[in-house]
C-alpha cells in the first residue's frame, strides 16, 4: 500500500530517529581517523563538555503534536502534505510485498523507469555485477547509471555503489530495517544539492527501537532456480532512565543463480555462434570449414547447428548474490539542547557472473598494434588439407582467419566483493524554544575486490601460433624473447587440443580492486523566524562540505590491452563542494473565503564545486487549501548533476573510428580521385560550406585519394565537462473528502526538461555537428576534432577525433502521478485499498541542438499506463493482500514496429496471507505467490532492442523468475 499523505505512519519521525555513540574510532580496520574526523570528534567533545548544568537541568518543551521533517524540505511539520508531492512507502508495504530486497519494490513503482542495474541484466557487466539502482523517470540513455536520482539515507547522502559514481547500489539497504521510503517527484538539489533532477529516495530507518525481532524467509520459483534464504534480526533498548536508546540489526540474505539454461524461452541460442570448440578457419572462395567428426578431415563447411556453440548454455539470467549487513544506531540526550547520536553500517556482498568463454581470433586484438589474431600459413599444426585448401583459395597467404571458442579455459568469470562502511557522528538539539539545530559528520567507505576467469593473455597467444623447428625435433615459438618468457606452442586444431604447459602459458587471471570515500561535514539551523497572521514563518539555513575521491585500479594486463577481457585503465579521482542553503515557509493566508491556508515554500542553495565551479538551484512553491477537505498545490524548482568522477577523469583508451569528413572539397561534395564508385562526398548545406571555408586546405581535401577513412583518438572522461541543469513544474492536489472517511485521491502533473546533458557520440556525429552547429567552432563538437594545420602533409585533414563526453543533450518528460488511499471496515474486518499510478504522456531525448528528437515513450520500459494495486484485508488474527501490477502495451521499438513487433498489456498478480498466532501479534507465520498467474515475460530474441543478453527478453522489465513461492516467520518480542 503505497501513500502518498499517510501522516497516520509518520509520528515517530523526527528528532527521536538518529542515534549516538563514542565508540565508532574502532569500527573497521578501513576507517582509520583522518584530521577532518578527529577535528569533528574533538568539536563534538568540546560542546558536550560546555553544556554546562543551568543547560543540564533546562526543561523539556511540551507541544502537543510533534513536528516531523518530510522529505524535499529541512522544515519541521504537522504533517507531510507539503507542495511537492511525496510517495510513502511504510514498512507494511514492504511485509506484504514479501520482497527481500527493496530494490525490487521501488523499480516496480509506476514512477520508475528502467534500471541502470538488476540482478537479472548484469551478468554482462565488467564490474558492476550485482548492483540494484533506481532510476526515477528513465531520465538517462542506456550506456548510463541513472545519476540523475539521489539516494538518501535518514535524510543524509550515501556512497555510491560503483567505481566513480554517485549512483548507490540500494541493494546495501536492508529491507527489514526500513521504516518508510519516502519519494520526491522532479527537482530536489535546491535542498539536497547534486543529482537530485528527477527526483529523490529516501530511506529512513527503524530506531529508537525496544524489543527484540527475528524474521526468516525462504523462497524459490516453481520452475527451478532463484532460491531465496533470508534472517535477520532487530534489536534495540533503552537505556539510562530513557536518555538513551541502542538499536541494532544484523540480517543474512542469499539471492540464489537463474541459469538460462532453466528457462524454455532462453535454454538455447537463437542461432548458434560461429566461434565453435573444434576452431573453424576461412578457406577463401569455400568459406568456414571445420573438422568433420566422422573422417576426422577438416573440409567440413561449417553448419552452425552442428559445430557452432550454444552461449546460453552457460548464460546467467539472474546472478548470485550474498549479503551480510550490520547496522547500528546509537542515541544519547544529555537534555533538551544536547542529543549527540551515530548511525554505523557494514555491508559485505559477493557477487558472481558467468559467460560463454572467450573467443580467440578474428575480433581479438593484441594491443592497439594487431586488430586481429590468425594462424600463419606455415603453423606445423595446421592439418594438411585445411593448408592445401587455403594455399589453392589464395596462393599467397600467409596467415588465414580463425574463429574458436576457447572451451578449455573455460567460462568467463567475475568474483566480486564489495565492502561498504558508513558512519555517521552528530549533535541535535533546541537552541530555544523556537529554534533548533543539527551537525554531523559522515564518512563512507566502498571496496571492491574482483577476479575475471576465463581470460587468456592475447599476446602470448599471438606468439604460441608462430612456431618452428627448435632442430632437435621438436618444436618452440619463433620469437626469441617470447621463448625466454617460457612461450609453448599451441595447436588450436579440434576441442580441447589446448592442455598442459600451452594453457598454463596464456591463462591469466585478471586483478581489480576499488576504494572510493566520501565524506560529508553539514549544519542545519531550523526554527521559526517569526508569527505572521497566517501562521509561523519557517526557515531553515546551513551549510555543507562534502569531498567524493574514488580509486579504481586493475592489472598491467587489463591496463594494456593484452588479454581477452576489455581493456581497463586505472581511473583516479577527486573533487569537493562546499554549499549553502536556505528555505523558508511562509504561511500567507488562512481562514480567508475560499482559503483555509495559503502558504508559499522557497529554497535556495549554492554550490561551489573543485571541479565545475558554482553553480545555483531554487525552488518556489504554492500550498492552498480552499476548504478543509482539498488542498491545492504546485510548484517550479531548478536542479543541477555535477559530473561525476568517472566522467571527469576516466583516462580512457586509445580508439580508432570510421567517418567521412563534411569538409572533403570544401564540403562541396563529388567523387573521389579514387575513381571508385563508392567513394562520393556528400554536398553540404551553404552554411556548412561556409564554415569550411574558414578551415584552411579543406577546399581540396580529398581524404580518401590519401587512402584515410579514419581517425585515432582518445575514449575517456572529459575534465572540461559542466554541471547539467534541470527544470521541473509540478501541480496537482490531495482531496480527503469528509463524507467519504479513509479516503484519499491524490494528482500531481509533472514537467521535467533537462538541458546540457552529458553524453558521447560516434565519430560522424562528431564531424558533422562540429561544422552544422550555429556556434561554430566554438561548439563542443569541434572541442574533440584535431585537423592538421597549412604547413603538414594533408592540411585540413582530421587527424584526431576524441570520443568525450559533453554537455549537449536534452531530456524532456512528463506525466500524471496518481494515487487513491481508501480504509473502511468490511464484513467484520478492515480492507485497505491503495491504487498508484502514473500516466507517462511524454519522454524525449534531444542528442543536441537541431538533432532530431528521439521518443522513447510507448517503447519496453516507458509504456503509457503504469498502475500498481494493493488489497490488504484484516480480520482476526489473519492478514490477506493482493498486489496487482499492469504494464500497458508497448511497441519493442518505435521507428521500427513492422521489424520488431509490439508487447501486448500485462497484468503481474502477488497474493500473500500472514497468521498472527497470539493476540498480541508477537509471533506471525506467512507465505506467498509471486506473479500467481504465472505470467511468461515477453520473447524479444537476440539482437533485439531491450533484449538483455542471455534471457531473450526484457529481463529487467519484465518477470524472468516466473511463478515463485516463498514462506516465513517472524517473532517480536
Amino acid at each position: 500500500m503505497i501513500t502518498q499523505h499517510a501522516t497516520r505512519n509518520t509520528q515517530h519521525a523526527t528528532r527521536n530517529t538518529q542515534h549516538a555513540t563514542r565508540n565508532t574510532q574502532h569500527a573497521t580496520r578501513n576507517t582509520q581517523l583522518s584530521y577532518k574526523q578527529l577535528f569533528c570528534y574533538l568539536s563534538l567533545a568540546a560542546l558536550i563538555a560546555t553544556a554546562g548544568p543551568e543547560i543540564a537541568t533546562a526543561q523539556q518543551s511540551d507541544d502537543s503534536l510533534e513536528e516531523i521533517t518530510v522529505t524535499g524540505s529541512r522544515i519541521a511539520r504537522k504533517d507531510l502534505i507539503a507542495a511537492s508531492p511525496v510517495n510513502i512507502i511504510t514498512a507494511e508495504d514492504l511485509e506484504i510485498s514479501g520482497v527481500n530486497s527493496v530494490a525490487t519494490i521501488l523499480n516496480e513503482l509506476p514512477s520508475a523507469g528502467i534500471p541502470g542495474s538488476v540482478d537479472t541484466a548484469t551478468n554482462f557487466r565488467t564490474t558492476t555485477t550485482g548492483i540494484n539502482t533506481i532510476d526515477l523517470r528513465n531520465l538517462r540513455r542506456e550506456d548510463e547509471g541513472g545519476g540523475r536520482t539521489l539516494v538518501l539515507v535518514n535524510g543524509r547522502r550515501h556512497i555510491g555503489g560503483s567505481n566513480g559514481s554517485s549512483v548507490v547500489d540500494v541493494s546495501m539497504i536492508p529491507a527489514a530495517l526500513v521504516e518508510r521510503v519516502e519519494i520526491v517527484t522532479g527537482g530536489a538539489s535546491a535542498v539536497y544539492g547534486s543529482e537530485a533532477i528527477a527526483g529523490v529516495v529516501n530511506f529512513i530507518y527503524k530506531d529508537d527501537y525496544e524489543g527484540l525481532t527475528l524474521d526468516a524467509r525462504y523462497g524459490g520459483s516453481e520452475l527451478g532456480g532463484a532460491t531465496e534464504k533470508d534472517i535477520s534480526l532487530l534489536a534495540g533498548r533503552n537505556f539510562a532512565e530513557g536518555q538513551g536508546n541502542a538499536t541494532f540489526y544484523l540480517g543474512y540474505s542469499d539471492r540464489g543463480i537463474l541459469r538460462s539454461s532453466q528457462r524454455k524461452l532462453s535454454a538455447n541460442d537463437a542461432n548458434n555462434s560461429s566461434f565453435g570448440p573444434k576452431g573453424n578457419f576461412f578457406v577463401p572462395g569455400t568459406g568456414f570449414i571445420t573438422e568433420d567428426d566422422s573422417t576426422g578431415r577438416w573440409d567440413k563447411p561449417l553448419v552452425l547447428a552442428e559445430d557452432g556453440f550454444d552461449r546460453n548454455a552457460v548464460r546467467l539470467i539472474r546472478v548470485p548474490n550474498e549479503r551480510i549487513q550490520f547496522n547500528g544506531h546509537l542515541k544519547y540526550e544529555f537534555n533538551r539542547h544536547m542529543e549527540i547520536f551515530n548511525e554505523t553500517s557494514y555491508n559485505r556482498l559477493t557477487s558472481y557472473s558467468q559467460l560463454e568463454p572467450s573467443i580467440v581470433g578474428e575480433f581479438i586484438s593484441v594491443g592497439n598494434s594487431i586488430a586481429n589474431i590468425r594462424v600463419p600459413i606455415d603453423n606445423p599444426f595446421i592439418p594438411a588439407e585445411l593448408r592445401t585448401a587455403v594455399l589453392a583459395g589464395n596462393p599467397n597467404a600467409t596467415e588465414f582467419q580463425m574463429r574458436r571458442r576457447f572451451v578449455e579455459i573455460g567460462p568467463r568469470t567475475s568474483d566480486i566483493q564489495r565492502q561498504t562502511f558508513r558512519t555517521v557522528l552528530g549533535a541535535k538539539g533546541d537552541i530555544n524554544d523556537d529554534w533548533s539545530y543539527e551537525a554531523y559528520y559522515q564518512y563512507g567507505l566502498l571496496t571492491q575486490d574482483q577476479t575475471n576467469g576465463g581470460v587468456f593473455n592475447t599476446l602470448n597467444f599471438y606468439n604460441s601460433l608462430r612456431v618452428e623447428d627448435d632442430g632437435s625435433g621438436g618444436r618452440r615459438c619463433v620469437d626469441a624473447f617470447a621463448r625466454d618468457l617460457g612461450c609453448v606452442p599451441i595447436n588450436v586444431f579440434g576441442a580441447g587440443s589446448i592442455a598442459g604447459a600451452a594453457l598454463d602459458w596464456v591463462k591469466v587471471d585478471n586483478q581489480l580492486t576499488l576504494r572510493m570515500t566520501q565524506q560529508v561535514a553539514a549544519l542545519t539551523i531550523a526554527g521559526s523566524l517569526m508569527d505572521l497572521p497566517a501562521g509561523e514563518l519557517g526557515v531553515a539555513f546551513g551549510g555543507e562540505w562534502r569531498e567524493e575521491e574514488s580509486r579504481f585500479n586493475s592489472d598491467s594486463l587489463a591496463q594494456s590491452g593484452l588479454t581477452s577481457g576489455n581493456t581497463t585503465p586505472n581511473t583516479i579521482g577527486k573533487y569537493d563542494v562546499k554549499e549553502v542553503f536556505a528555505e523558508a515557509v511562509v504561511p500567507l493566508f488562512a481562514d480567508v473565503p475560499f482559503g483555509d491556508y495559503i502558504g508559499l515554500e522557497a529554497a535556495v542553495r549554492y554550490a561551489d564545486y573543485s571541479t565545475v565551479g558554482g553553480s545555483m538551484a531554487y525552488k518556489g512553491a504554492l500550498d492552498w487549501r480552499p476548504f478543509a477537505d482539498l488542498r491545492l498545490r504546485g510548484g517550479y524548482s531548478t536542479a543541477v548533476k555535477a559530473p561525476s568522477i568517472g566522467d571527469l577523469f576516466d583516462p580512457g583508451s586509445e580508439t580508432f573510428r570510421s567517418f567521412v569528413d563534411p569538409c572533403a572539397f570544401g564540403g562541396k561534395g563529388g567523387p573521389s580521385a579514387t575513381g571508385v564508385a563508392a567513394d562520393v562526398y556528400e554536398a553540404q548545406s551553404a552554411q556548412v560550406q561556409a564554415n569550411c571555408a574558414t578551415i584552411p586546405g579543406t577546399a581540396t581535401l580529398d581524404p580518401f585519394a590519401n587512402n584515410i577513412r579514419s581517425a585515432g583518438g582518445l575514449a575517456a572522461g572529459n575534465p572540461d565537462l559542466q554541471e547539467e541543469t534541470s527544470r521541473t513544474w509540478t501541480a496537482g492536489f490531495v482531496y480527503s473528502p469528509g463524507f467519504v472517511p479513509g479516503l484519499n485521491v491524490t494528482v500531481d502533473y509533472y514537467n521535467i526538461e533537462v538541458n546540457d546533458a552529458i553524453s558521447t557520440f560516434d565519430a560522424q556525429t562528431t564531424v558533422d555537428q562540429c561544422v552544422r552547429q550555429p556556434d561554430f567552432p566554438n561548439n563542443p563538437f569541434c572541442m574533440l576534432i584535431e585537423r592538421a594545420g597549412p604547413g603538414e602533409d594533408v592540411p585540413g585533414l582530421i587527424n584526431r577525433v576524441n570520443a568525450l563526453a559533453i554537455n549537449v543533450a536534452d531530456f524532456k518528460a512528463s506525466g500524471i502521478d496518481f494515487a487513491l488511499d481508501y480504509s473502511f471496515g468490511l464484513i467484520g474486518g478492515e480492507m485497505k485499498v491503495n491504487v498508484n499510478g502514473t500516466h507517462s504522456m511524454a519522454n524525449d531525448y534531444i542528442p543536441f541542438a537541431g538533432g532530431n528528437t528521439v521518443s522513447d515513450q510507448g517503447e519496453i520500459g516507458l509504456p503509457d499506463w503504469k498502475v500498481n494495486t494493493t488489497l490488504i484485508y484484516n480480520i482476526d488474527r489473519w492478514r490477506f493482500g493482493w498486489s496487482t501490477r499492469f504494464i500497458d502495451a508497448v511497441n519493442v521499438e518505435n521507428d521500427s514496429v513492422n521489424a520488431f513487433g509490439t508487447v501486448s498489456r500485462y497484468f503481474y498478480n502477488d497474493l500473500q496471507v500472514r497468521y498472527f498466532i497470539d493476540q498480541e501479534s508477537k509471533y506471525q507465520v506467512f507465505a506467498g505467490i509471486d506473479n500467481v498467474f504465472d505470467q511468461k515475460p515477453p520473447e524479444l530474441g537476440q539482437g533485439i532492442p531491450r533484449d538483455v543478453t542471455g534471457t531473450n527478453t526484457a529481463a529487467d522489465v519484465y518477470d524472468p523468475i516466473r511463478r515463485y513461492f516463498y514462506g516465513g516467520f517472524k517473532v517480536s518480542l
